[in-house]
């Protein structure tokens, strides 16, 4: 009999210790999935997200409506953040109407989101040309230049190619430029970037997608 009760007390505490390890390594399984950051909803063919937002560097450049523009104008909402130039011929035409037929849907869901254009050409691109260029596609859109020191700076934190055509003569001149739209976050970093040539409703979704999986 006392054999039998040692052999029933046995079995109670393997099964204990069985109990014991299982949760335990539930607990740990729940843990590290918890831990693990989810996965952007963002296909590779509209744009991508960083796993970790980039910060950006202080920068002094004005609106076109001379009013400062600094890394602080991008803290408290979104930004879509492109790079082009009024005497663009193709490229940024492009984009700007992208960005404005995408505008409307975006607006609506994200009311502070801003679109912002930078100048690869401060030579030409005076402020008051600039202000009647981004506002010719939208009237809420943003046009930015400065000193070129300044906004070279600003490109080489973003990654950001702009040369002048060699061929070109003159003041009748292209530059080659990086197309991207570039996403800002709230925080004032570079969270992602979208690519060129998108349709308007795979810009909204490519947002909308980006922006539910960092808030």
């Amino acid at each position: 009999m006392p054999n039998t009760q040692q052999t029933i007390s046995n079995s109670k505490i393997i099964v204990f210790v069985v109990f014991v390890c299982a949760a335990l390594m539930t607990s740990l399984f729940v843990y590290h999935a918890s831990q693990k950051p989810a996965q952007p909803a963002l296909s590779p063919e509209i744009g991508m997200l960083f796993p970790a937002p980039r910060d950006i560097k202080s920068f002094e450049l004005a609106t076109a409506n001379n009013q400062p523009f600094t890394e602080k104008d991008f803290y408290h909402h979104w930004t879509l953040l492109f790079f082009g130039f009024t005497h663009c011929a193709s490229v940024c035409p492009t984009t700007l109407d992208l960005m404005n037929r995408a505008y409307s849907g975006l607006h609506e869901k994200y009311p502070d989101l801003r679109v912002v254009l930078i100048s690869v050409d401060p030579e030409r691109d005076t402020p008051e040309s600039l202000a009647k260029y981004t506002q010719s596609y939208n009237p809420d859109f943003i046009g930015v230049t400065g000193k070129i020191q300044e906004i070279r700076k600003l490109q080489s934190q973003l990654g950001i190619y702009a040369a002048r055509d060699p061929d070109a003569n003159g003041d009748n001149y292209q530059i080659q430029h990086t197309s991207s739209i570039l996403l800002i976050n709230p925080q004032g970093k570079w969270a992602g970037l979208f690519k060129f040539g998108l349709k308007p409703d795979e810009l909204v979704k490519g947002v909308s997608a980006s922006l539910g999986t960092q808030l």
